[in-house]
């Protein structure tokens, strides 16, 4: 790659993209980005990585790492009122409750009962259909519609007749996904983007850890206790900026299964499979490598045509009941 360009342009070298959580931080990074560059009518950022002893993301049209982080936590008070980020239900999950105005037990999860979710999803689909939506406002409701519709399908349920998760649901009984992500969303500050981006991270907050952290996995099968109870360390920052990136994930039905971007296999042993490319890349063309189809069986002629320099897999397993979910640590294809 020209140096000229690397030196020109935003280098995070706290996110690794070897690491599941470190990939899905900075296509979080870049959607957030390319969201307030659309809603300001600015030049659209991009992305690709570097290889400086493990991969690191670049930025180009980012600007400092001080300015990134600014507009991280401005477009992070923006979530508060998002529509995407506003599913909650009662204990039945047949009932959609407005968390903001909720006077007792609530859940925030992805699990809702099928018509709840169906409810859930017509109302943002119409808000996006809108037909006196200025660009502001289309492009706001796009991030919700964008959002909510990698959040699952009403249209494949669980074995509790819930509506299925995408399959980076790895959050399972007293922690519920929408909660942890709600957290953070209030509590994530400077510091913590900080670390996240510009590294090293120490995992020391006792904010909520999504689980996407292929070097942190907790499997009660695997150990003598059960982890639910355990407190531990996380990378705030690293995990609400990954929680931005679901929106690039494209959650499908497939016959009786539920299928999401980058994901093949059952829901108890599923691998997430990822490429990095070293050409600047916007988040329409990040969309369309994330999709493409056996990625780990293709070609060395076919990789080095779409400019992937490597693509990695983690496996992901799940406590016996099914719910907890961790990565475990990649691999090269």
């Amino acid at each position: 790659m020209n140096q000229s360009v690397v030196a020109s342009s935003l280098r995070l070298p706290g996110l690794d993209g070897s690491n599941p959580l470190g990939f899905l931080a900075a296509l979080g990074l870049l959607r957030l980005l390319d969201h307030r560059a659309r809603l300001e009518a600015r030049q659209r950022p991009r992305l690709c990585w570097i290889d400086d002893g493990y991969w690191q993301p670049i930025v180009h049209e980012a600007g400092d790492v001080e300015s990134v982080i600014a507009a991280v936590i401005e477009d992070k008070a923006t979530w508060a009122e998002d529509p995407a980020f506003l599913l909650a239900y009662d204990e039945s999950g047949e009932e959609l409750i407005d968390p903001r105005t909720a006077g007792g037990k609530i859940t925030r999860d992805l699990k809702p009962k099928p018509a709840a979710m169906r409810l859930f999803l017509d109302g943002i689909a119409g808000k996006s259909e809108n037909e006196g939506l200025d660009r502001e406002g289309w492009v706001a409701a796009r991030r919700s519609m964008d959002t909510a519709s990698a959040y699952g399908s009403e249209t494949i349920q669980d074995n509790n007749g819930n509506t299925k998760p995408l399959a980076l649901h790895f959050t399972a009984g007293q922690q519920k996904f929408l909660e942890a992500a709600a957290r953070l969303q209030k509590e994530v500050a400077e510091d913590d983007l900080r670390e996240a981006l510009l590294g090293p991270w120490t995992g020391a907050s006792k904010l909520p850890n999504m689980s996407w952290d292929a070097t942190m996995a907790r499997i009660y099968a695997l150990r003598a206790t059960d982890p639910s109870s355990e407190k531990r360390g996380s990378v705030p920052g690293a995990d609400w900026l990954a929680f931005i990136a679901l929106g690039l994930l494209l959650v499908t039905p497939r016959g009786r299964n539920l299928v999401t971007t980058g994901v093949r296999g059952g829901w108890k042993d599923s691998v997430f499979t990822w490429p990095l490319w070293t050409s600047p890349a916007s988040t329409q063309v990040v969309r369309c490598l994330l999709a493409i189809p056996r990625l780990a069986r293709l070609p060395a002629e076919e990789r080095a045509f779409r400019g992937l320099a490597v693509i990695f897999s983690a496996g992901i397993t799940r406590s016996d009941q099914g719910g907890y979910g961790a990565f475990t640590p990649a691999r090269v294809e």
